[in-house]
């Protein structure tokens, strides 16, 4: 077992709250403009235009999760080289990764321009006057997916040299881009919004990575082809991302089978009302993602490294930053979800409302496998783990339907999801001790579950003694927005952190100020 040398810990420990800082207030602002942005999207191109937009993109984007699992993989792999300090393989992880997305973005165009085209033709309702559109808006569709997973393999050198301030800066731009594009939507091509809509958004897909690509290519070596690769490095690539995908699957698989449930028994009001709640907690579960994505690359090159004790502080930390930042927007988001619903869609039913607070509650239980599955990943021994945790996240759908089957209420899914992910949860942590021994389950009760349920229920109470006592709802919204998250964070240092972690914050802060002239 290594260890890292107090300076080095200090600086990496330093660079790790920094970006968490910055990929937090990142995904705040990407989350408000995609709000602002589906407002403006529907104004401008209407519920008829809109609705097709979201159906042909759909289709496209099903495969789209690829992405996102493709650079989770990509980025293991990186991190581990980089905590061996072995340039060499870098190289050859580009380069291989590149080639294999080649394949697969080849495979996925013939894919989507046959039986993707021939869904649309044939499977789709759509208004006869709007069909030659919706042919030009899936190639365009199908063009911005090309693009996306062009750029993954310098999203993944960004993310694993930890350079999360150009992530940042590259993603935002690029949300704003989409909002300009809706905009601009009537106003520089007045015949076809819809039309301008697809384009606007290729272009901005091709300009984001073109960013990635010539950020990555000016400040990594090992981002530039190199002429051999390692055959054994395929295997170990597409192994890896394979069980990563059947991960993503399950995932995936819950949230469209519970919507399909819902459609079949209770009609497209509920299915609706889900689909509403599923946006915020996608919303959510970003901002919590941000958190544990500042954290991975570290964990992983520790991992490599073999600085086991380094990598156990990691581990907390990250459990810890995830429950209590992520507290301080769940809490107030519960409590104060009626009047949040009412001003962006001008009205939610008592259904929306009870299925968007437990999303919020699922999310908080789902966010807290991310440092698990971390380290699970760095050891590459992921494929026992996978079977067994998402075969038993796949039992959410056959109970929920046997619950409907037997009459039980809309919500009846969640309360599945949530015993069947606290299962999987208590296996993710018994996985955990077996493949990575220093982990103890009594430090994980007496630092994270025991403190977390006394800092969760203090910023309860509070809340809801402030939702109780103030009469005006909008004062009483604001002051709950304001000081929940105040005493939450206090909890959190009083009770949740170590001395050692307050020690580290405060100097943290410190430094910060001091920075700021402050």
């Amino acid at each position: 077992m290594h260890n890292i040398p107090i300076a080095d810990s200090a600086v990496k420990s330093k660079r790790i709250a920094s970006n968490t800082v910055v990929l937090f207030v990142r995904m705040f602002a990407v989350m408000v403009i995609n709000l602002y942005a589906v407002r403006v999207i529907l104004r401008a191109l209407g519920e008829v235009d809109y609705g097709l937009f979201n159906t042909i993109s759909g289709v496209v984007l099903t495969s789209s999760f690829l992405v996102t699992t493709l650079a989770v993989s990509i980025q293991r792999f990186y991190s581990y080289a980089l905590g061996e300090h072995n340039n060499e393989r870098l190289s050859h992880i580009f380069t291989a990764s590149t080639n294999i997305i080649l394949v697969l973005t080849l495979l996925l165009i013939v894919v989507l321009e046959t039986i993707g085209i021939w869904f649309v033709e044939t499977q789709l309702t759509i208004p006869s006057d709007r069909v030659t559109t919706v042919h030009w808006l899936f190639q365009f569709s199908i063009l911005t997916l090309t693009f996306s997973f062009m750029q993954v393999p310098y999203t993944a050198a960004i993310f694993a040299h930890e350079r999360m301030g150009a992530f940042a800066v590259v993603s935002l731009l690029e949300c704003l881009g989409r909002l300009l594009v809706a905009l601009l939507i009537g106003k520089v091509v007045t015949s076809d919004g819809l039309l301008f809509y697809g384009a606007g958004l290729l272009v901005v897909a091709f300009l984001v990575f073109t960013a990635y690509a010539t950020y990555s290519r000016s400040y990594f070596a090992e981002c530039h082809y190199a002429s051999a690769v390692d055959r054994k490095l395929y295997k170990e690539l597409l192994s890896f991302s394979g069980w990563t995908t059947y991960s993503a699957i399950s995932g995936m698989s819950i949230v469209h089978g519970n919507t399909i449930l819902l459609n079949i028994y209770f009609g497209p009001v509920a299915t609706a009302s889900y689909a509403i709640a599923n946006q915020i907690h996608n919303a959510i579960t970003a901002l919590g993602n941000s958190i544990a994505i500042a954290f991975r690359p570290a964990m992983v090159k520790s991992y490599a490294e073999k600085a086991y004790s380094y990598l156990d502080k990691l581990f907390y930390v990250c459990n810890k930053s995830l429950l209590y930042l992520l507290l301080c927007v769940s809490v107030p988001l519960i409590l104060e979800m009626p009047i949040i619903l009412n001003w962006w869609l001008a009205g939610a039913s008592a259904e929306m409302t009870l299925f968007s607070r437990l999303f919020v509650v699922f999310m908080l239980l789902l966010i807290m496998q991310n440092p698990i599955t971390t380290i699970i990943q760095a050891s590459g021994e992921i494929k026992y783990y996978t079977l067994l945790v998402d075969s038993i996240i796949l039992l959410c759908l056959p109970l929920t339907w046997m619950l409907y089957h037997f009459g039980a209420p809309g919500y009846s899914c969640f309360l599945v999801m949530l015993f069947v992910f606290c299962i999987a949860h208590a296996v993710r942590l018994v996985c955990l001790h077996r493949q990575y021994p220093t982990f103890s389950y009594m430090k994980y009760l007496q630092q994270i579950v025991l403190p977390g349920g006394v800092v969760c229920a203090l910023s309860l109470s509070t809340a809801w003694w402030l939702h109780r006592h103030i009469d005006t709802s909008v004062a009483e919204f604001f002051t709950v927005v304001a000081v929940t998250p105040i005493v939450t964070l206090l909890a959190a240092y009083a009770i949740g952190l170590t001395r050692q972690e307050r020690e580290m914050l405060n100097t943290y802060t410190a430094r910060l100020f001091k920075r700021k002239g402050l």
